[in-house]
């Protein structure tokens, strides 16, 4: 509570000396210290709230990407590895209840092939 009424009283007598320098520069003349001192002042505030604006601007931007173009494509990835666990689970479940397939491939292609032809050559013989 003190804290407000203490903000309040700093901001009247900041606005009530600001309203006096006016009025002493209409009736009497300019003070160009104040002048200068009020530029340089504005100066800064214009400077302070540009970088504000480029600041939002900035995080707005890198949410935006992060939200929008991150987020979609790594729940994607962790769906699909998901989904590769599943089916593999599920594989190896039918694989339990059914036994093992015989035709199930542990190298390339051309291994299995020669495995096949293989065992042809031996059931001829």
């Amino acid at each position: 509570m003190t804290v407000t009424i203490t903000l309040f009283l700093i901001s009247m007598f900041g606005l009530a000396g600001l309203l006096a320098s006016k009025a002493f520069e209409i009736k009497v003349r300019k003070i160009d210290f104040l002048v200068n001192l009020f530029l340089k002042g504005d100066k800064m505030i214009r400077a302070f709230g540009d970088l504000l604006v480029f600041k939002y601007n900035r995080y707005k931007k890198i949410s935006n990407i992060f939200i929008f173009d991150f987020l979609p494509s790594y729940l994607y990835e962790l769906l699909v590895k998901m989904k590769d666990y599943v089916a593999k689970k599920y594989y190896n479940a039918g694989d339990n209840i059914r036994g093992r397939r015989i035709l199930k491939s542990n190298g390339s292609v051309s291994s299995f092939l020669e495995q096949l032809a293989e065992d042809r050559v031996e059931k001829k013989l």
